[in-house]
């Protein structure tokens, strides 16, 4: 590592958190793939922010960040490119008064009931929504299609956006419950050809245990923060377009206006291809959801070729990143003829030295950026991300003295082994463990 840079491991904490909750409160309210443990966040805001000041998560994911945030009364700001992602965060992080809730599921639960009845025993016609091209009949069974086309037009009958929204997080989840998605992948598959010719869930009941499960879990984040006094705001938005003019308007003015005390976030561990789909693992849903709602097609369809190292055109570093330029160097030598996983590789980078630029940007004077990332392989190559981002920070101005926290991963939703080269026997570990990197912006 670059000797200017004064790194001090920190080993005899624990931050595995093994065992514990990571579901309370509206945390439990929806799976994500490699959310952060709410314990890590809350330790970090606890240490970095006090009640009042502002956070902000650049990759929030469904809010985890946020959530903690406003249970410690400090303000937040978190931005995604994931529709699904920024659905989750907002509806997490808003406490929602829990009779106007139950007064709108006792009407919807009864509406939804008879239409589905009506359905099964009487033949009602259901206007379904416009899935061309999206091949969701491989996905649902027909009778399925209809009934999940019943529950979202209900709950698009719901004039209360702030009600409408709690109702799409328990939907987004009984859509992906009753599709054909095989248990426990984070990329679209499909179950086996015999399960799937005797799959037939009940689509209602799925419905009403989660929104039930919901609702219990928002009665009781809403009695733990009844300060209405503090913000949580969620942009659908590119961090890497922070403070620009294809930014949001809004949050631009918010960041410029209260520049937050601390960073806090876990961005994608690599590109998409090889880590974390969390396009794939929000298809379903979006489509349910957000089809007709003016978010972009290509947006809900695309995700992941958005995300860091989506496009691998991306311009090659001619910065002093001497870590970054040898990994580069070892997995281009590694590479299968014409593959480009180094090229991968440097779009990733790239794309993530242009957000961390953007974070030290709107950090206010002193603040902290808290990045909880893991390292990954690549043609059998360890790749130190906790040092690259080192690198890269002190290279962007943030203080040479730098904090690394290693933790061990006990619960993430994540694959364990992957055939890194598609070669039959060959397995490379990915993502037990990862690290806490904790930068400074100089007071001055």
């Amino acid at each position: 590592m670059n000797e200017l840079i004064r790194v001090k491991f920190i080993e005899n904490e624990n931050w595995d958190f093994k065992g514990a909750n990571t579901n309370y409160l509206t945390h439990g309210l929806h799976p994500y793939p490699a959310r952060m443990v709410p314990q890590i966040a809350a330790r970090l805001l606890e240490r970095y922010a006090s009640p009042g000041d502002w956070a902000l998560d650049p990759f929030c994911g469904s809010g985890t960040v946020l959530v903690e945030a406003r249970l410690h009364k400090i303000n937040s700001i978190g931005l995604d490119i994931n529709p699904l992602a920024c659905l989750l965060a907002e509806v997490k992080s808003t406490p929602v008064e829990p009779n106007k809730l139950e007064r709108s599921w006792r009407t919807l639960k009864v509406k939804i009931s008879q239409e589905i009845g009506r359905l099964r025993f009487e033949g009602l016609k259901v206007k379904l929504p416009d899935f061309v091209g999206t091949n969701i009949e491989y996905w649902y069974k027909p009778l399925t299609i209809k009934e999940l086309a019943i529950i979202r037009e209900n709950i698009r009958s719901i004039d209360d956006d702030e009600v409408r929204k709690f109702f799409d997080v328990p939907f987004s989840l009984t859509a992906r419950n009753v599709s054909g998605v095989k248990r426990g992948e984070y990329k679209l598959v499909r179950i086996p050809e015999k399960e799937w010719k005797r799959f037939s869930p009940n689509t209602f009941e799925e419905f009403v245990k989660n929104v039930e499960k919901a609702l219990r879990l928002m009665k009781e984040f809403y009695e733990k923060c009844r300060n209405k006094k503090i913000i949580s705001k969620v942009f659908m938005a590119d961090t890497r377009k922070m403070l620009s003019s294809q930014f949001p308007r809004e949050a631009n003015t918010l960041l410029l206006e209260n520049p937050p005390k601390v960073i806090i976030t876990s961005p994608p561990y690599g590109d998409s291809k090889t880590t974390v789909a969390y396009g794939q693992f929000s298809r379903l849903s979006a489509l349910w959801l957000s089809y007709e709602k003016g978010f972009d097609k290509r947006t809900i369809m695309s995700v992941d070729n958005l995300s860091l190292g989506g496009n691998v055109n991306n311009r090659i570093f001619k910065l002093n990143l001497p870590i970054l330029h040898q990994v580069l160097e070892l997995i281009e030598r590694n590479d299968i003829p014409r593959k480009g996983r180094s090229k991968d590789v440097r779009a990733f980078f790239s794309d993530l030295y242009e957000c961390l630029k953007k974070m030290y940007q709107v950090l206010s004077r002193g603040g902290y950026c808290c990045i909880v990332i893991a390292n990954r392989t690549v043609r059998r190559v360890q790749i130190p991300t906790h040092a690259i981002i080192a690198e890269m920070g002190v290279e962007i101005g943030f203080e040479n003295d730098i904090i690394i926290i290693p933790r061990k991963i006990p619960t993430k939703r994540l694959p364990w082994k992957n055939a890194p080269e598609n070669i039959p026997g060959l397995k490379g570990k990915t993502m037990a463990k990862e690290n806490i990197i904790i930068m400074r912006k100089p007071r001055k």
